[in-house]
């Protein structure tokens, strides 16, 4: 589906919010353009939730623009805006139809709306027989689910969703994209953070990565996945035979964290006119045994930890 025109529905330039104890956020810039869904990709720390916090106003900026829907973020604004915080903030007690209802009602809808809102997006996930039931009793997926109709429920244009995948099993998962790419067909546009790189290879047309604080990639998702090195990961116990061979090549090694036995796990990572047979000749001329090679896959989790890996060492560097 091609993305609407007009002006981006969420731009940040160059955003900063820094904490006492570290972390937060240094050089954030992304863009939300109208009718896509936009995946926020970074490990735990990376600064999604706090460029998150930072977009609603829950947070002040250190530095840096916030402009939605073509302004300056305001209170106005930001009523456009469905948000579903890391920190889940439904009662218990509650019942799902009213908390649906009473989301939309702190986004300015009439109680009667609000009460037929939550009606109609109850049905459309087939939990309309338990609208009446308390979230306490319904499983952690379904719990999930209402929790993002409480984001849907005020018909807004934009998303922000902060690990809306978090906890659930696959078919929970497969349940709530399905809702986000209603929402985007019907014209909004979404901005969600997730560790689940797989789904957001999915559902997404656009990638932001994080790392440590700053904006590493923004772009399409195939120009997302063409970011991954060329290489292969290896299990080897003999590591100076691999390094000599992957320098040959021009190449070099970085090790991974998983293993068999004494043998470590090691990404060899190539330019790009080096075949992989050329790699493995080059291990068999220095007599290097391995117990696995397996090529490194062109996709996004490959990507991310290449630009992250990258982007740490020109700082370090600099």
């Amino acid at each position: 589906m091609a993305m609407a025109t007009g002006p981006d529905l969420l731009r940040i330039s160059a955003l900063a919010r820094r904490f006492a104890g570290g972390n937060g956020v240094c050089d954030v810039s992304l863009s939300v353009p109208p009718g896509s869904v936009t995946g926020f990709i970074g490990v735990n720390g990376a600064g999604k939730s706090t460029t998150l916090r930072c977009v609603m106003g829950l947070l002040q900026p250190d530095a840096g623009e916030i402009h939605l829907f073509g302004g300056p973020a305001d209170s106005a604004t930001r009523r456009r805006i469905g948000f579903l915080p890391e920190e889940r903030g439904l009662f218990p007690h509650e019942r799902a139809r009213d908390a649906v209802a009473f989301h939309g009602r702190l986004k300015g809808m009439r109680r009667r709306d609000a009460l037929a809102a939550a009606d109609r997006l109850l049905e459309r996930i087939g939990l309309g027989p338990r609208k009446y039931d308390r979230l306490a009793t319904l499983s952690k997926g379904n719990a999930q689910r209402v929790q993002v109709l409480c984001a849907l429920v005020h018909d807004p244009q934009l998303l922000l969703l902060d690990e809306p995948l978090s906890g659930l099993d696959p078919i929970a998962q497969v349940e709530i994209l399905s809702l986000l790419v209603e929402f985007r067909g019907r014209g909004g546009a979404v901005l969600f953070s997730t560790h689940s790189m797989a789904s957001a290879e999915k559902v997404c047309d656009r990638i932001v990565m994080l790392s440590a604080g700053r904006t590493v990639f923004e772009g399409a998702m195939p120009d997302a996945a063409a970011q991954s090195p060329h290489g292969a990961e290896i299990v080897t116990s003999e590591i100076d035979g691999l390094t000599a061979a992957a320098q040959s090549l021009g190449g070099h090694v970085i090790p991974l964290a998983t293993g068999i036995g004494e043998a470590g796990h090691w990404r060899v990572v190539l330019p790009r006119h080096v075949t992989h047979p050329a790699l493995i000749r080059a291990m068999a001329e220095r007599g290097v045994p391995f117990f696995s090679f397996k090529p490194i896959e062109a996709n996004l989790e490959s990507a991310f930890w290449n630009l992250a890996d990258t982007r740490t060492k020109d700082r370090r560097v600099a």
